[in-house]
């Protein structure tokens, strides 16, 4: 018998049902251990505290599940690439942001995929390097969305936070696009310039109308650090907005897991572990644990493909600080991984669109 994790909504839990990995509070409290045989009062507990999703350990046939994406969100996707695409050579060619089109897309295109099942998957799919800044914008947006949906904030701070993601590098288009799109490694001299585009951004935005202050600051402050790092002010600890902290560790997530013209995308669990070694220190603690508890969930059922070619599922992660994953070939064998150099890419390779 072949014993695997799979991810269910809290209103699809039954009594009997065992956890397959630990419930976690945003602190990181352990609510629930793993192998935990869940019971009414339990599941009455985790409704009322708001938790959304757990994994629950059941038998599986060996064969590789399938990750379904609605055919409707990777369409509202594809047109909300071509519109930010559209509108960031707008603001590079007039210094004019049209906000208009970026709050249709916040709205008609993000939030109903941030408000849908398996959310995260949609950050998984593959495009172009050379469109990486504006799908860029649209993961951050998408993430910082779902971020403050797992933190239980309000519609309208969400529908912000995914405003703040999208418009979050407007001000690369005030950049060079020679030094942008690089291939190598920049110079010290065009880093700094790089560095400008935080305030550029908020400068783009400062004098516009009904621009809400926590979109405007969450753009200037989303490469700050808590322990005064970051740029472009070196503010730290409760200097930084909320939505800054939210928006950089969306912004590092969604770097790292993509190709760019000068580094290759990292998998996601290098990704989780940076993350992890920088959230005491750098990054807000609470939001930080937030993301992670709930990476270790939507992980599990993505597929990898192996250094030796083979494509595995993901069926367990092991706590965020400790990651050990174990993954599931075709032929039903277990495998974990101890590796991270031995994933070759996470690509949904297997995704079945219905």
């Amino acid at each position: 018998m072949t014993w695997i994790t799979q991810l269910y909504n809290v209103n699809q839990l039954t009594p009997g049902m065992e956890l397959g990995q630990p419930v976690l509070n945003q602190k990181g409290t352990v609510l629930l251990a793993e192998g935990t045989i869940l019971n009414k009062a339990q599941l009455d507990h985790l409704a009322r505290l708001g938790v959304e999703a757990v994994s629950i350990k059941e038998a599986q046939d060996p064969e590789i599940n399938e990750i379904t994406l609605d055919p409707k969100n990777l369409e509202r996707l594809n047109q909300a690439v071509e519109q930010i695409k559209s509108s960031f050579h707008t603001i590079e060619k007039y210094g004019k942001v049209p906000m208009q089109i970026f709050e249709n897309i916040a709205s008609n295109h993000i939030s109903p995929i941030v408000n849908s099942h398996s959310a995260a998957n949609y950050l998984n799919i593959d495009r172009p390097k050379s469109d990486y800044l504006y799908n860029h914008s649209i993961n951050v947006g998408l993430l910082s969305g779902l971020i403050g949906k797992w933190l239980g904030s309000s519609e309208a701070e969400i529908s912000e936070l995914i405003l703040t993601g999208l418009l979050h590098d407007i001000g690369k288009t005030q950049i060079p696009q020679e030094i942008i799109n690089k291939s190598g490694k920049l110079t010290p001299k065009e880093m700094e310039l790089v560095k400008l585009h935080a305030t550029y951004s908020y400068r783009l935005l400062n004098d516009l109308p009904n621009i809400p202050p926590t979109v405007k600051f969450g753009i200037l402050q989303h490469h700050e650090r808590l322990d005064g790092s970051g740029y472009p002010g070196r503010f730290s600890g409760d200097k930084i907005h909320r939505f800054a902290r939210i928006v950089a560790i969306a912004d590092i997530y969604c770097a790292m897991t993509a190709d760019r013209e000068h580094s290759a995308k990292a998998n996601p669990f290098a990704a989780a572990e940076e993350l992890a070694k920088d959230m005491y220190t750098k990054l807000d603690t609470e939001i930080c644990t937030t993301f992670l508890t709930n990476f270790c969930i939507f992980i599990i059922g993505n597929k990898l493909q192996l250094d030796d070619d083979r494509e595995v599922e993901i069926v367990y992660t092991g706590h965020f600080l400790n990651l050990h994953p174990l993954v599931r070939t075709a032929e039903g064998e277990i495998l974990t991984i101890t590796n991270w150099r031995s994933i070759r890419k996470m690509t949904p390779f297997n995704v079945k669109f219905t």
